[in-house]
């Protein structure tokens, strides 16, 4: 199997996970390209873009992270650790 075509990135973190800002720019690489080379005009546009997809990104990450968290202190409450829920708070 020829794996010469593919590309790879590595992005670590130490003691912690990826924040949502980290994730949505991830994601926005693989989404988008501006190319320094592009019409200024169309360039600026499509920065005025990215920008306005990152931020919708990171908010519905937020809520996706938010969500997940609802989700496990309603498993730890029923599992009889309500004390563990304060974990899980920022």
């Amino acid at each position: 199997m020829d794996l010469s075509g593919l590309h790879y990135e590595v992005h670590t973190t130490q003691h912690r996970g990826h924040t949502p800002e980290e994730i949505a720019n991830f994601a926005l690489d693989k989404i988008m390209y501006v190319s320094k080379d592009a019409n200024p005009l169309i360039r600026d546009q499509a920065e005025a873009f990215r920008e306005y997809i990152r931020k919708v990104l990171v908010d519905t990450l937020k809520q996706a992270v938010q969500s997940d968290r609802t989700t496990l202190a309603n498993r730890l409450r029923q599992a009889g650790h309500s004390e563990l829920i304060k974990l899980l708070e920022n």
